[in-house]
Protein backbone atom coordinates (compact mmCIF):
# COMPACT_ATOMS: atom_id res chain seq x y z
CA UNK A 1 0.00 0.00 0.00
CA UNK A 2 1.21 3.50 -0.84
CA UNK A 3 0.39 6.68 1.04
CA UNK A 4 0.89 10.33 0.09
CA UNK A 5 0.12 13.45 2.12
CA UNK A 6 -0.46 16.96 0.85
CA UNK A 7 -3.07 19.28 -0.59
CA UNK A 8 -5.64 17.06 -2.30
CA UNK A 9 -8.00 18.30 -4.98
CA UNK A 10 -11.39 17.31 -3.58
CA UNK A 11 -14.58 18.58 -5.24
CA UNK A 12 -12.76 21.48 -6.83
CA UNK A 13 -10.95 22.59 -3.67
CA UNK A 14 -7.46 21.92 -2.33
CA UNK A 15 -7.76 20.36 1.10
CA UNK A 16 -4.99 18.97 3.29
CA UNK A 17 -5.12 15.23 3.79
CA UNK A 18 -3.76 11.80 2.97
CA UNK A 19 -4.49 9.40 0.16
CA UNK A 20 -3.79 5.68 0.19
CA UNK A 21 -3.88 3.35 -2.76
CA UNK A 22 -3.44 -0.37 -2.90
CA UNK A 23 -2.99 -2.09 -6.23
CA UNK A 24 -4.74 -0.19 -8.98
CA UNK A 25 -7.36 1.61 -6.87
CA UNK A 26 -7.67 4.32 -4.23
CA UNK A 27 -8.37 2.63 -0.92
CA UNK A 28 -8.75 5.60 1.43
CA UNK A 29 -8.88 9.41 1.45
CA UNK A 30 -8.56 11.16 4.80
CA UNK A 31 -8.99 14.92 5.08
CA UNK A 32 -7.56 17.11 7.81
CA UNK A 33 -10.38 19.30 9.07
CA UNK A 34 -7.92 21.65 10.78
CA UNK A 35 -5.56 22.41 7.93
CA UNK A 36 -6.90 23.64 4.61
CA UNK A 37 -5.52 23.85 1.06
CA UNK A 38 -3.30 26.81 1.95
CA UNK A 39 -1.11 24.56 4.10
CA UNK A 40 2.32 23.50 2.94
CA UNK A 41 2.98 20.26 1.16
CA UNK A 42 2.71 19.01 -2.41
CA UNK A 43 -0.41 19.28 -4.50
CA UNK A 44 -2.04 15.91 -5.16
CA UNK A 45 -4.38 15.96 -8.14
CA UNK A 46 -6.24 13.40 -10.23
CA UNK A 47 -4.33 12.38 -13.33
CA UNK A 48 -4.89 14.61 -16.33
CA UNK A 49 -7.02 13.38 -19.24
CA UNK A 50 -6.35 14.80 -22.71
CA UNK A 51 -9.30 14.58 -25.10
CA UNK A 52 -7.35 15.99 -28.03
CA UNK A 53 -3.69 15.16 -28.62
CA UNK A 54 -2.11 14.27 -31.98
CA UNK A 55 1.32 13.28 -30.68
CA UNK A 56 3.89 13.85 -27.98
CA UNK A 57 7.52 13.20 -27.17
CA UNK A 58 8.47 12.62 -30.80
CA UNK A 59 5.79 9.94 -31.29
CA UNK A 60 2.37 9.96 -32.87
CA UNK A 61 -0.43 7.40 -32.59
CA UNK A 62 0.11 5.69 -35.94
CA UNK A 63 3.88 5.40 -35.66
CA UNK A 64 4.40 4.52 -32.00
CA UNK A 65 1.40 4.65 -29.69
CA UNK A 66 3.25 2.99 -26.73
CA UNK A 67 6.01 5.63 -26.85
CA UNK A 68 3.40 8.38 -26.98
CA UNK A 69 1.61 6.87 -23.96
CA UNK A 70 4.85 6.72 -21.99
CA UNK A 71 5.84 10.26 -22.91
CA UNK A 72 2.47 11.63 -21.84
CA UNK A 73 2.53 9.78 -18.50
CA UNK A 74 5.89 11.34 -17.75
CA UNK A 75 4.37 14.81 -18.00
CA UNK A 76 1.26 14.12 -15.96
CA UNK A 77 -1.29 13.04 -18.56
CA UNK A 78 -2.52 9.67 -17.32
CA UNK A 79 -5.21 9.04 -19.96
CA UNK A 80 -5.82 10.34 -23.46
CA UNK A 81 -7.62 10.04 -26.76
CA UNK A 82 -5.04 9.74 -29.58
CA UNK A 83 -6.35 12.12 -32.20
CA UNK A 84 -6.11 11.41 -35.91
CA UNK A 85 -6.04 13.83 -38.82
CA UNK A 86 -8.64 13.46 -41.60
CA UNK A 87 -8.17 10.80 -44.24
CA UNK A 88 -10.31 8.89 -46.70
CA UNK A 89 -12.89 6.91 -44.69
CA UNK A 90 -11.50 3.55 -45.79
CA UNK A 91 -7.97 4.62 -44.78
CA UNK A 92 -9.24 5.89 -41.42
CA UNK A 93 -10.94 2.56 -40.89
CA UNK A 94 -7.65 0.72 -41.22
CA UNK A 95 -5.94 3.23 -38.93
CA UNK A 96 -8.48 3.00 -36.11
CA UNK A 97 -8.55 -0.79 -36.37
CA UNK A 98 -4.77 -0.87 -35.89
CA UNK A 99 -4.94 1.59 -32.99
CA UNK A 100 -7.63 -0.44 -31.28
CA UNK A 101 -5.34 -3.46 -31.36
CA UNK A 102 -2.52 -1.40 -29.88
CA UNK A 103 -4.84 -0.13 -27.17
CA UNK A 104 -5.59 -3.67 -26.02
CA UNK A 105 -1.86 -4.39 -25.69
CA UNK A 106 -1.27 -1.16 -23.76
CA UNK A 107 -3.82 -2.10 -21.11
CA UNK A 108 -1.16 -4.44 -19.73
CA UNK A 109 1.79 -2.13 -20.21
CA UNK A 110 3.20 1.14 -18.92
CA UNK A 111 2.19 4.67 -19.76
CA UNK A 112 -1.02 6.64 -19.95
CA UNK A 113 -4.35 4.94 -20.57
CA UNK A 114 -5.68 5.00 -24.12
CA UNK A 115 -9.40 5.70 -23.80
CA UNK A 116 -10.30 5.40 -27.47
CA UNK A 117 -9.54 7.28 -30.65
CA UNK A 118 -10.61 10.83 -31.48
CA UNK A 119 -11.22 11.47 -35.18
CA UNK A 120 -10.84 15.16 -36.01
CA UNK A 121 -12.75 14.82 -39.26
CA UNK A 122 -13.11 13.86 -42.04
CA UNK A 123 -16.71 15.17 -41.83
CA UNK A 124 -15.77 18.80 -41.27
CA UNK A 125 -16.29 21.95 -43.30
CA UNK A 126 -13.46 22.74 -45.74
CA UNK A 127 -14.16 26.44 -45.13
CA UNK A 128 -13.07 25.93 -41.52
CA UNK A 129 -10.43 23.22 -41.98
CA UNK A 130 -7.71 25.41 -40.51
CA UNK A 131 -4.47 23.44 -40.37
CA UNK A 132 -6.19 20.19 -41.35
CA UNK A 133 -5.71 19.03 -44.96
CA UNK A 134 -8.85 20.00 -46.87
CA UNK A 135 -8.01 17.47 -49.58
CA UNK A 136 -8.58 14.61 -47.11
CA UNK A 137 -12.10 15.59 -46.07
CA UNK A 138 -15.17 13.50 -46.91
CA UNK A 139 -18.85 14.09 -47.51
CA UNK A 140 -20.91 12.99 -44.47
CA UNK A 141 -22.81 9.76 -45.09
CA UNK A 142 -23.67 6.64 -43.13
CA UNK A 143 -21.82 4.63 -45.78
CA UNK A 144 -18.63 6.64 -45.19
CA UNK A 145 -19.07 6.23 -41.45
CA UNK A 146 -19.38 2.46 -41.88
CA UNK A 147 -16.08 2.41 -43.77
CA UNK A 148 -14.44 3.92 -40.70
CA UNK A 149 -16.19 1.92 -37.99
CA UNK A 150 -16.19 -1.45 -39.70
CA UNK A 151 -18.66 -4.12 -40.80
CA UNK A 152 -22.06 -3.65 -39.14
CA UNK A 153 -20.20 -0.96 -37.17
CA UNK A 154 -19.60 -3.55 -34.39
CA UNK A 155 -17.72 -1.98 -31.50
CA UNK A 156 -16.69 1.03 -33.57
CA UNK A 157 -13.06 -0.11 -33.66
CA UNK A 158 -12.34 1.80 -30.50
CA UNK A 159 -13.46 5.20 -31.78
CA UNK A 160 -14.46 7.33 -28.81
CA UNK A 161 -15.11 10.76 -30.32
CA UNK A 162 -15.73 12.14 -33.81
CA UNK A 163 -15.50 15.86 -34.59
CA UNK A 164 -17.88 16.99 -37.33
CA UNK A 165 -19.56 20.10 -38.71
CA UNK A 166 -23.33 20.16 -38.09
CA UNK A 167 -24.18 22.42 -41.05
CA UNK A 168 -23.03 19.92 -43.69
CA UNK A 169 -25.77 17.87 -45.39
CA UNK A 170 -25.89 14.41 -43.85
CA UNK A 171 -24.13 15.31 -40.60
CA UNK A 172 -27.23 15.18 -38.42
CA UNK A 173 -27.83 11.60 -39.56
CA UNK A 174 -24.24 10.74 -38.55
CA UNK A 175 -24.70 12.31 -35.11
CA UNK A 176 -27.81 10.22 -34.56
CA UNK A 177 -26.06 7.05 -35.75
CA UNK A 178 -23.06 7.70 -33.52
CA UNK A 179 -25.35 8.24 -30.55
CA UNK A 180 -26.99 4.89 -31.28
CA UNK A 181 -23.57 3.25 -31.35
CA UNK A 182 -22.40 4.93 -28.14
CA UNK A 183 -19.81 7.12 -29.89
CA UNK A 184 -19.44 10.68 -28.64
CA UNK A 185 -19.73 13.47 -31.22
CA UNK A 186 -18.17 16.90 -30.92
CA UNK A 187 -18.93 19.93 -33.10
CA UNK A 188 -16.01 21.75 -34.65
CA UNK A 189 -14.18 22.96 -37.76
CA UNK A 190 -17.50 24.50 -38.66
CA UNK A 191 -19.14 27.63 -40.03
CA UNK A 192 -22.46 26.74 -38.40
CA UNK A 193 -24.76 29.52 -37.31
CA UNK A 194 -26.49 29.30 -33.96
CA UNK A 195 -29.53 27.47 -35.32
CA UNK A 196 -27.39 24.84 -37.03
CA UNK A 197 -25.32 24.37 -33.89
CA UNK A 198 -28.47 23.87 -31.82
CA UNK A 199 -29.65 21.23 -34.32
CA UNK A 200 -26.40 19.34 -33.80
CA UNK A 201 -26.75 19.40 -30.04
CA UNK A 202 -30.41 18.41 -30.15
CA UNK A 203 -29.51 15.47 -32.39
CA UNK A 204 -27.07 14.17 -29.77
CA UNK A 205 -23.72 15.98 -29.97
CA UNK A 206 -22.28 16.48 -26.49
CA UNK A 207 -18.97 18.23 -27.18
CA UNK A 208 -17.29 21.16 -28.89
CA UNK A 209 -13.80 20.79 -30.33
CA UNK A 210 -11.24 23.46 -29.34
CA UNK A 211 -13.69 26.21 -28.46
CA UNK A 212 -13.28 29.47 -30.44
CA UNK A 213 -10.81 27.92 -32.91
CA UNK A 214 -11.99 27.01 -36.43
CA UNK A 215 -15.62 27.94 -35.78
CA UNK A 216 -18.07 30.80 -36.04
CA UNK A 217 -17.62 33.33 -33.26
CA UNK A 218 -20.18 35.13 -31.16
CA UNK A 219 -22.29 37.86 -32.77
CA UNK A 220 -24.93 39.83 -30.94
CA UNK A 221 -27.62 38.73 -33.40
CA UNK A 222 -26.37 35.19 -33.89
CA UNK A 223 -24.48 33.36 -31.15
CA UNK A 224 -22.81 31.03 -33.66
CA UNK A 225 -21.28 27.74 -32.60
CA UNK A 226 -19.01 29.40 -30.03
CA UNK A 227 -21.91 31.22 -28.40
CA UNK A 228 -24.03 28.08 -28.16
CA UNK A 229 -21.01 26.19 -26.83
CA UNK A 230 -20.45 28.45 -23.84
CA UNK A 231 -24.11 28.74 -22.84
CA UNK A 232 -25.67 25.36 -23.52
CA UNK A 233 -26.05 22.90 -20.66
CA UNK A 234 -25.39 19.19 -20.85
CA UNK A 235 -22.30 19.43 -23.03
CA UNK A 236 -18.56 19.88 -22.65
CA UNK A 237 -16.24 22.22 -24.52
CA UNK A 238 -12.54 21.68 -25.14
CA UNK A 239 -10.26 24.68 -24.85
CA UNK A 240 -6.56 24.94 -25.74
CA UNK A 241 -4.84 26.74 -22.87
CA UNK A 242 -1.53 27.80 -24.41
CA UNK A 243 -2.70 31.46 -24.51
CA UNK A 244 -1.88 31.48 -28.23
CA UNK A 245 -4.89 29.63 -29.63
CA UNK A 246 -7.19 31.46 -27.19
CA UNK A 247 -6.30 34.63 -25.36
CA UNK A 248 -6.75 35.27 -21.65
CA UNK A 249 -10.07 37.12 -21.67
CA UNK A 250 -11.74 34.60 -23.96
CA UNK A 251 -10.72 31.77 -21.62
CA UNK A 252 -12.12 33.71 -18.68
CA UNK A 253 -15.40 34.31 -20.53
CA UNK A 254 -15.72 30.59 -21.27
CA UNK A 255 -14.85 29.66 -17.70
CA UNK A 256 -17.35 32.13 -16.25
CA UNK A 257 -20.09 30.75 -18.51
CA UNK A 258 -19.36 27.03 -18.26
CA UNK A 259 -17.50 26.56 -14.99
CA UNK A 260 -14.38 24.39 -14.61
CA UNK A 261 -16.32 21.10 -14.53
CA UNK A 262 -17.67 21.66 -18.04
CA UNK A 263 -14.61 23.16 -19.74
CA UNK A 264 -11.96 20.62 -20.72
CA UNK A 265 -8.33 21.71 -20.94
CA UNK A 266 -6.78 20.02 -23.97
CA UNK A 267 -3.32 20.27 -25.47
CA UNK A 268 -3.99 19.68 -29.19
CA UNK A 269 -0.28 18.79 -29.10
CA UNK A 270 1.64 17.52 -32.12
CA UNK A 271 4.42 14.95 -32.02
CA UNK A 272 7.17 17.54 -31.57
CA UNK A 273 5.69 18.60 -28.23
CA UNK A 274 7.78 17.57 -25.25
CA UNK A 275 10.98 17.17 -27.26
CA UNK A 276 12.38 20.68 -26.81
CA UNK A 277 12.77 20.98 -30.59
CA UNK A 278 12.26 24.36 -32.22
CA UNK A 279 11.65 22.69 -35.58
CA UNK A 280 10.03 19.30 -36.25
CA UNK A 281 8.32 17.45 -39.08
CA UNK A 282 4.88 15.88 -38.84
CA UNK A 283 2.55 14.54 -41.53
CA UNK A 284 4.99 15.56 -44.20
CA UNK A 285 5.21 19.19 -43.14
CA UNK A 286 7.72 21.30 -41.27
CA UNK A 287 6.59 22.91 -38.01
CA UNK A 288 8.10 25.80 -36.09
CA UNK A 289 7.70 26.06 -32.31
CA UNK A 290 7.18 29.41 -30.64
CA UNK A 291 5.64 30.27 -27.25
CA UNK A 292 4.38 26.73 -26.74
CA UNK A 293 2.54 26.57 -30.06
CA UNK A 294 3.40 24.96 -33.40
CA UNK A 295 3.15 26.76 -36.73
CA UNK A 296 3.48 25.95 -40.40
CA UNK A 297 6.22 28.18 -41.88
CA UNK A 298 5.11 31.13 -44.05
CA UNK A 299 4.25 29.99 -47.56
CA UNK A 300 5.72 33.10 -49.15
CA UNK A 301 7.89 36.06 -48.29
CA UNK A 302 6.01 38.50 -46.09
CA UNK A 303 3.29 35.98 -45.22
CA UNK A 304 2.44 35.00 -41.66
CA UNK A 305 3.09 31.49 -40.26
CA UNK A 306 -0.09 29.42 -39.85
CA UNK A 307 -1.06 28.13 -36.42
CA UNK A 308 -1.03 24.32 -36.67
CA UNK A 309 -1.38 23.03 -33.11
CA UNK A 310 0.25 23.05 -29.72
CA UNK A 311 3.72 22.14 -28.52
CA UNK A 312 2.70 22.02 -24.85
CA UNK A 313 1.60 19.34 -22.40
CA UNK A 314 -1.49 19.72 -20.25
CA UNK A 315 0.75 20.34 -17.25
CA UNK A 316 2.49 23.19 -19.06
CA UNK A 317 -0.92 24.67 -19.85
CA UNK A 318 -1.93 24.46 -16.19
CA UNK A 319 1.28 26.15 -15.10
CA UNK A 320 0.93 28.93 -17.66
CA UNK A 321 -2.72 29.65 -16.93
CA UNK A 322 -2.13 29.77 -13.18
CA UNK A 323 1.08 31.80 -13.41
CA UNK A 324 -0.66 34.41 -15.58
CA UNK A 325 -3.63 34.61 -13.21
CA UNK A 326 -6.08 33.54 -15.90
CA UNK A 327 -7.57 30.79 -13.71
CA UNK A 328 -6.99 29.53 -10.19
CA UNK A 329 -4.95 26.41 -9.53
CA UNK A 330 -8.08 24.55 -8.44
CA UNK A 331 -9.89 25.53 -11.62
CA UNK A 332 -7.01 24.54 -13.89
CA UNK A 333 -6.59 21.15 -12.22
CA UNK A 334 -10.33 20.48 -12.48
CA UNK A 335 -10.38 21.45 -16.17
CA UNK A 336 -7.54 18.99 -16.86
CA UNK A 337 -8.95 16.05 -14.88
CA UNK A 338 -12.56 16.00 -13.71
CA UNK A 339 -14.05 17.88 -16.67
CA UNK A 340 -12.70 15.51 -19.36
CA UNK A 341 -13.67 12.48 -17.28
CA UNK A 342 -17.21 13.84 -17.13
CA UNK A 343 -17.18 14.55 -20.86
CA UNK A 344 -16.34 10.92 -21.61
CA UNK A 345 -18.85 9.51 -19.13
CA UNK A 346 -16.01 8.12 -17.00
CA UNK A 347 -16.48 10.24 -13.89
CA UNK A 348 -17.43 7.11 -11.95
CA UNK A 349 -13.83 5.87 -12.01
CA UNK A 350 -11.50 8.60 -13.33
CA UNK A 351 -10.87 12.30 -12.70
CA UNK A 352 -11.38 12.31 -8.94
CA UNK A 353 -9.50 11.42 -5.75
CA UNK A 354 -12.25 9.19 -4.42
CA UNK A 355 -12.20 5.83 -2.67
CA UNK A 356 -12.71 3.04 -5.19
CA UNK A 357 -11.58 5.11 -8.17
CA UNK A 358 -8.54 4.26 -10.27
CA UNK A 359 -5.25 5.28 -8.67
CA UNK A 360 -4.34 7.76 -11.41
CA UNK A 361 -2.80 10.80 -9.76
CA UNK A 362 -0.07 13.42 -9.83
CA UNK A 363 2.20 14.82 -7.14
CA UNK A 364 3.18 18.45 -7.86
CA UNK A 365 5.76 20.25 -5.76
CA UNK A 366 6.53 23.90 -5.09
CA UNK A 367 5.20 27.11 -6.64
CA UNK A 368 6.45 25.99 -10.07
CA UNK A 369 4.28 22.85 -9.85
CA UNK A 370 7.18 20.52 -10.57
CA UNK A 371 6.02 17.00 -11.31
CA UNK A 372 7.44 14.69 -8.66
CA UNK A 373 5.40 11.55 -9.38
CA UNK A 374 2.79 10.25 -11.76
CA UNK A 375 0.75 7.15 -10.96
CA UNK A 376 -1.36 5.18 -13.42
CA UNK A 377 -3.28 2.28 -11.94
CA UNK A 378 -1.23 2.79 -8.78
CA UNK A 379 2.06 2.29 -10.60
CA UNK A 380 4.66 5.03 -10.63
CA UNK A 381 5.55 6.27 -14.09
CA UNK A 382 8.59 8.30 -13.06
CA UNK A 383 10.88 8.59 -10.08
CA UNK A 384 13.57 11.06 -9.08
CA UNK A 385 12.79 13.22 -12.09
CA UNK A 386 11.48 16.77 -12.33
CA UNK A 387 9.42 18.13 -15.21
Amino acid sequence: MMEREGRLLIEGRLRHGKIRFDGDGISEVTLDEVQDGSSTGPVIAPGFIDLHVHGFGGADPLDNLPAMAMALARVGTTAFLPTLFPAHPETLGLQVQALDGERVVLRKGEGARVLGTHLEGPFINPLAAGALPASDLATPSVQALSQILGPAMGDGRGVGTITLAPELPGTLDLIAECKRLGIRTSLGHSVANGQQAVAGFEQGATGVTHLFNAMTGIHHRDPGLAGEAITRGGMFAEIIGDLVHVKEHAIQIALAARGPKNLCLVSDALQGAGTGCEVFHSHGRQHLVQDGAAYYPPESEGAEPQLAGSASSQLQLVRNLVACGVVSLEEALTMASEAPARALGLSHRLGSLTKGYAADLLILEGPQLNLAETFVNGRSQLRAQRY
